[in-house]
């Protein structure tokens, strides 16, 4: 998905509204796929040299299983942007995207911006609790929780003890 941006050129400086729609693909995410609804742009730009800034806001959904109970889940994803594109830009050293002719790509920076924006994990609602092997997190303990109640998830547990062990020595 393309915005045109020939008006910018006729006009440098002014800024000109947008509004589009871009279709994402389904992403392996640590070995989670996750989809989108189509991702909504609004916003505006404007063209000063060959410098295009594009400003505005992104939405969508994405969709994944919850993270509790295997279940479906959905996350909004709401994010504003102010982003350059130049036309010497080197993606991957320069923070900004990179455009050619009268036209701005809008893939990268969308499925980047989607990206830095999903949560780390999925959960289908507040109150969802897994069965079985998948144990809920217990929000009011802060550990993991035993159908004793008893906490058993200390990853930090051993490193404690060692820096203890050092201080006494």
């Amino acid at each position: 998905m393309y915005l045109d941006i020939s008006q910018g050129f006729l006009h440098p400086g002014d800024s000109f509204p947008f509004r589009k729609e871009v279709e994402l693909e389904k992403q392996d995410i640590n070995g989670e796929t996750v989809t989108f609804d189509p991702v909504t742009l609004e916003g505006t730009y404007f063209v000063a040299d060959d410098t295009v800034r594009l400003e505005g806001s992104l939405k969508t959904v994405a969709h994944a299983s919850c993270a509790l109970c295997l279940g479906p889940a959905s996350m909004p994803v709401e994010v504003d942007f102010g982003e350059t594109f130049r036309k010497d830009a080197n993606e991957s050293e320069d923070e900004c995207f990179r455009y050619e002719g009268k036209q701005v790509p809008l893939g990268h920076m969308v499925l980047t911006l989607v990206l830095l924006n999903l949560p780390m994990r999925f959960v289908c609602s507040e109150s969802c609790r897994a069965d079985g092997e998948l144990k809920a997190w217990n929000e009011d303990a802060k550990t993991w929780a035993e159908e004793e109640g008893e906490a058993t998830y200390r990853p930090f547990e051993q490193l404690g003890q060692m820096l203890e062990e050092e201080k006494e020595q």
